[in-house]
């Protein structure tokens, strides 16, 4: 095993343990955190498999931009402790929940691990700048778009769930 196996890894296993965090934690902060290590854990993921331009944007777009939105949204709620007590399920529908996932998880792992994996060969400029640039302003020019309206939304109406929780008191 070379090193750069060890380091693949290495953090592949934090991802999944902090987006583990991410779901199990209670606090919005402490969930915000562990989202933050999922994310460069991700971007080290992409700089292993030689696509340094993905790990930079994942670093500058998610675990910067996008995360200081969510804290900002977070902070600007200011939930108190009472309201972020957990509402809970029964243990009925807990094991449900484990048993659908680990389901998913087997299934997952038959699908990769299968002998007849196909496998296609690459584009030579699969990954570039350019290549990633042309495929984003023209075939996916409507989700991107879509998504900075969607997040211009979602802020707006943390503002205005801020202002009405403000008016009340």
């Amino acid at each position: 095993m070379n090193g750069f196996l060890i380091l693949f890894y290495f953090l592949a296993a934090l991802a999944v343990i902090s987006a583990t965090g991410v779901i199990s934690l209670r606090h919005p902060v402490h969930c915000a955190l562990s989202l933050v290590v999922t994310l460069i854990a991700l971007a080290g993921l992409y700089v292993t498999l030689q696509a340094d331009f993905l790990g930079i944007v994942q670093v500058l777009t998610y675990a910067g931009a996008i995360l200081v939105l969510f804290i900002f949204i977070i902070m600007l709620l200011n939930l108190q402790d009472d309201e972020l007590k957990e509402r809970g399920y029964g243990a009925a529908a807990k094991a449900l929940l484990a048993a659908v996932s680990l389901g998913l998880f087997l299934s997952l792992g038959y699908l990769v691990t299968r002998p007849h994996f196909p496998i296609s060969a690459l584009p030579e400029d699969f990954g570039s700048i350019h290549s990633l640039g042309k495929a984003l302003f023209t075939s996916y020019v409507i989700p991107f778009e879509l998504a900075g309206i969607l997040l211009t939304v979602a802020l707006i109406g943390a503002v205005l769930l801020a202002k009405r929780r403000l008016e009340l008191k």
